[in-house]
C-alpha cells in the first residue's frame, strides 16, 4: 500500500466512526437532486449516512439522505461533491482530498 492509498485509508475509516455527518452538496450535486424532484430551491442540509470505497478504488462514495424530506430515501455521491460541515475537525481533510481528485 503507498502513501496515497494509507492517507485515503485513514480519511476512510475516521469518517466511518463520525458518523453521521452534516454536509451540504456543491453545486453539481444540488443540480443533480433538483432534477430529479429531490430538492427544492435552496442549499438543503444533507446527512452522510455511510462512507465506502468503490470497488475501482475511485473517489470515497457517502451515502447521504437530504434533512426534512420525507421518507427514508438516500443517495449516493463522491465525497467531492460534499462539503462537510466547516466545524467538523475532518472536513480540512476531506477539502484536501476533494482538491485532490481535480
Amino acid at each position: 500500500m503507498n502513501r496515497a492509498e494509507s492517507l485515503e485509508e485513514s480519511l476512510l475509516l475516521q469518517l466511518q466512526r463520525a458518523l453521521p455527518l452534516v454536509a451540504h452538496g456543491r453545486p453539481s450535486l444540488l443540480a443533480f437532486l433538483r432534477a430529479r424532484r429531490a430538492v427544492a430551491r435552496g442549499s438543503p442540509r444533507l446527512t452522510s449516512v455511510g462512507v465506502l470505497r468503490p470497488f475501482d478504488g475511485g473517489d470515497l462514495i457517502c451515502r447521504f439522505v437530504v434533512e426534512g424530506r420525507r421518507g427514508d430515501r438516500s443517495f449516493l455521491a463522491p465525497l467531492a461533491e460534499l462539503a462537510l460541515d466547516r466545524s467538523h475537525p475532518l472536513a480540512r481533510e476531506a477539502d484536501r482530498r476533494r482538491r485532490q481528485t481535480r
